[in-house]
């Protein structure tokens, strides 16, 4: 089983470094009522875990029947409000709870459209469910949404955060052979991610490797598109986009090629520069451009 399915919270006390929210929330569950919410900050920091945390604490017993999750990335379409999101929203509740609640997950990959129909159905439909919404960039985000919601920011996890939970893990599961060292230089390369932490180290752990390697291992594609880019290989824009349209957010691509880059041995110094320049720029500018095209941007800088 995967560790951060196994360990993923089983009530706000089990959130970590979100103590803004988590304030917020224990007073919902007492009240047993609560606001529309978007949560939003860059990947790993827990925002679908605590969305299941609070849903499940509110609902109870009888959350089988009145909570729903959706992948707003996967099913974008303005079709998917208008008949699923709808349905959901205007049926009743069942058994002894306040309302129904939706849990939207990485709601910036739904267009415009169907986020303006979503807004409405939020107005005419609010004794009957709650929304939860998830994001990486709440830019992508609609205002009227956006304003129609408590909006929580997830701050990336410190270093010493993401050590305490990981050693917990490893604790609990009987693991030993991670000095703190190893975990900590490893986890000083994660930018707060703590998913990305427990995955690579469980990774590491059942392929028994260190985890230098299985850092190594998990940078393979993103040296491959640094090579390829190198190369002059404009194949590696099919691969870009592929990546955006599989959910991935800029920040977190623009990241990965950084370490890459940044770990390269054989790039000429200039070269290497020059790939880090616009990176950054790239993930400066992931605020104000469309994700598509601002790969399109990158890769016609360096090629």
């Amino acid at each position: 089983m995967l560790w951060t399915e196994k360990y993923r919270p089983k009530g706000i006390g089990d959130i970590v470094g979100q103590e803004h929210f988590t304030m917020d929330a224990e007073l919902w569950i007492e009240e047993k009522d609560m606001p529309n919410l978007l949560f939003y900050g860059r990947a790993g920091t827990g925002k679908t875990g605590a969305g299941l945390a609070l849903a499940y604490s509110i609902l109870g017993e009888n959350a089988a029947d009145n909570f729903f999750e959706i992948n707003a990335s996967d099913d974008r379409k303005l079709e998917t409000v208008r008949t699923l999101i709808k349905q959901i929203a205007q049926t009743g509740t069942i058994g002894d709870v306040p309302f129904k609640i939706l849990l939207l997950d990485e709601m910036e990959g739904m267009t415009n459209d169907a986020q303006n129909a979503l807004k409405r159905i939020m107005e005419r439909y609010a004794n009957n469910i709650r929304f939860i919404i998830t994001c990486n960039n709440k830019n992508k985000i609609i205002h009227p949404i956006q304003s129609r919601c408590a909006n929580y920011h997830f701050k990336p996890l410190s270093n010493d955060r993401i050590l305490e939970v990981v050693k917990g893990i490893l604790q609990r599961e009987e693991i030993t052979g991670f000095d703190d060292n190893e975990l900590s230089s490893f986890i000083a390369t994660l930018n707060g991610d703590l998913r990305r932490a427990i995955t690579e180290i469980q990774a590491a752990k059942y392929s028994n490797i260190s985890l230098k390697k299985q850092s190594e291992i998990s940078l393979e594609e993103y040296v491959k598109i640094i090579n390829l880019i190198t190369n002059k290989d404009t194949t590696v824009l099919s691969i870009l986009h592929d990546m955006i349209y599989a959910g991935r957010d800029i920040s977190e691509i623009c990241i990965g090629l950084h370490d890459a880059v940044i770990n390269m041995n054989g790039l000429d110094n200039n070269v290497k520069f020059k790939y880090l320049r616009t990176l950054g720029e790239s993930e400066y500018r992931s605020t104000t451009m469309t994700p598509r095209v601002l790969v399109s941007w990158f890769v016609g800088q360096l090629i």
